[in-house]
């Protein structure tokens, strides 16, 4: 049986009384106590464009399971982002009701995914931009 942990740590002194997290989670198969043992493996999509792509088609994985989704702008300056939204006709505008969010410069995330929408990124220039991405799967 595979484990695939993933941990978060968060310390800030933004209020009053300084705050610590620290919290981990075993990734599991969905109503189950068993990891999860398959991925797409760790890829990396190099941008020059302000096109949306889609990085994780909805059909690579069994929709409705536990998987988790794994990004990353691997870039280190901090006006250039990208958009991450679901499905394939994602606009990379602020206020498309599909955008997620944006992830700025060395920003990450890693989200609950239920493989059943397509994942489209588009970055915000035509500047070389680096996207580092995985799924975890059943």
């Amino acid at each position: 049986m595979a484990t695939t942990n993933a941990t978060i740590n968060i310390s800030s002194d933004i209020t009053t009384y300084p705050i610590s997290i620290s919290k981990t989670m075993t990734m599991k198969k969905f109503q189950s106590n068993v990891g999860l043992e398959e991925t797409s493996g760790l890829r990396f999509k190099k941008f020059a464009a302000e096109d949306a792509v889609v990085v994780i088609e909805q059909d690579e994985f069994t929709s409705t399971k536990g998987c988790k989704v794994y990004m990353r702008n691997t870039g280190t300056n901090p006006a250039e982002f990208f958009y991450v939204a679901k499905h394939a006709s994602a606009a990379a505008s602020d206020t498309a009701a599909v955008t997620i969010g944006k992830l700025y410069a060395g920003d990450w995330m890693l989200i609950p995914y239920l493989a059943d929408v397509n994942i489209t990124v588009a970055p915000s220039t035509t500047n070389s931009m680096t996207l580092e991405y995985m799924v975890f799967a059943e």
